[in-house]
């Protein structure tokens, strides 16, 4: 399969992959898939309900406007699931087009019952919405948080965790080669993990560039973007270096499963990439996010991911410090995604999803 189709189906970032793959196992009723562009007739044809894996459409990033009017058109019960509001730090608000606004407005009104039809990834994607007039959405985090079907994973997240006194192994969630003030922290992170005798991975997410790398692609990355990419990657490499660099380190994933397994087999994921470190949390092994923005800061919070502000990731890194700065508690963790379950099976019968089984399992213990 060509690129552009591969990045087309993951729509613009493999990390979407985590969500979409987490609602797909958590949704009981008989289920059909649709892109996003998919017509009013066909939904209306085709469906019942109409369940959104979301993002963080909530940002001058988007303009939903045209997906407001098909979705007003088809006129089904929508659901929607993760929603997240982007912007510099919790502490502004939002900005939103016209468009994604009335988008927004819309998934409220077209609620399938009286109960809230909008799971967002916390308080503040909540408050922002009630900001904006949008007023009663559970604030709930990422649907991802249970990926893995088994209870306790806390506990199994530690015991992996502390079976060496430091990591060896490293895989790091590469960041975008626009992000400058995260440069110097991807530099720390590459080094370490390119240890000669615990080699690990690169795994790149977005954007499309980036991920080109890890395909060997240069020939169709822009000359300027390659010479930023090399830049925030290994600098002090030269031009054909740095392409080796990729070809041995460089990795993307188009399937969680495949991405999990992978994982697996480091001791500590760590980057600036939250969907990146969250599956490897589902994959009974440790991570530590760079939070960047209000929206990283926000799923980490909701979902018990271990995560240290850029601004405060400061030099020298090393695996003793990295050690240090993780800051996991199994108990409450497992505590939490219990709660955190209750609380989605709730709002998914609420909104006449039937929930998979093995959600009451994790509530249960």
């Amino acid at each position: 399969m060509g690129f552009e189709d591969l990045y087309k189906g993951v729509g613009h970032n493999n990390g979407n992959l985590a969500f979409v793959h987490a609602i797909a196992s958590h949704v009981g009723n008989e289920t059909k898939f649709f892109p996003w562009h998919a017509s009013p007739d066909t939904l209306k044809r085709e469906a019942d309900i109409i369940v959104i894996p979301c993002a963080n459409q909530l940002g001058p990033h988007t303009d939903l406007g045209s997906m407001a009017d098909r979705l007003a058109s088809a006129d089904l019960p929508i659901v929607a699931i993760g929603l997240g509001a982007q912007a510099d730090n919790t502490a502004v608000d939002i900005q939103v087009s016209e468009g994604t606004l009335r988008w927004a407005q819309l998934l409220r009104k077209q609620a399938a019952s009286s109960a809230p039809n909008i799971y967002t990834r916390g308080t503040y994607t909540t408050e922002q919405l009630e900001k904006l007039g949008i007023a009663e959405t559970i604030p709930g985090g990422c649907p991802s948080f249970f990926i893995n079907q088994q209870p306790k994973l806390g506990e199994k997240i530690w015991k992996n965790w502390n079976a060496n006194p430091l990591p060896r192994l490293i895989s790091v969630a590469g960041g975008h080669q626009a992000w400058g003030r995260t440069r110097d922290i991807e530099h720390q992170l590459i080094s370490m993990m390119m240890d000669p005798m615990s080699p690990g991975q690169y795994v790149v997410q977005s954007m499309g560039d980036m991920i080109k790398i890890s395909r060997g692609d240069f020939d169709t990355i822009e000359e300027k973007v390659l010479a930023n990419i090399h830049a925030h990657t290994v600098p002090h490499y030269t031009r054909e270096e740095f392409k080796n660099w990729c070809i041995n380190y460089a990795r993307s994933f188009y399937d969680v499963p495949s991405w999990m397994d992978s994982l697996r087999r480091f001791d500590l994921t760590i980057g600036s990439r939250y969907h990146g470190v969250a599956l490897a949390l589902q994959a009974e092994k440790m991570g530590l996010t760079v939070a960047i923005d209000s929206r990283t800061e926000e799923l980490c919070q909701n979902t018990g991911v271990p995560f240290i502000r850029a601004a405060e990731c400061t030099a020298p890194l090393t695996r003793a410090k990295l050690k240090k700065l993780i800051n996991f508690d199994p108990v409450a963790y497992d505590r939490i995604r219990s709660e955190r379950a209750a609380l989605y099976i709730d709002f998914l019968k609420n909104n006449h999803i039937k929930p998979a089984v093995f959600l009451q399992k994790i509530v249960e213990g």
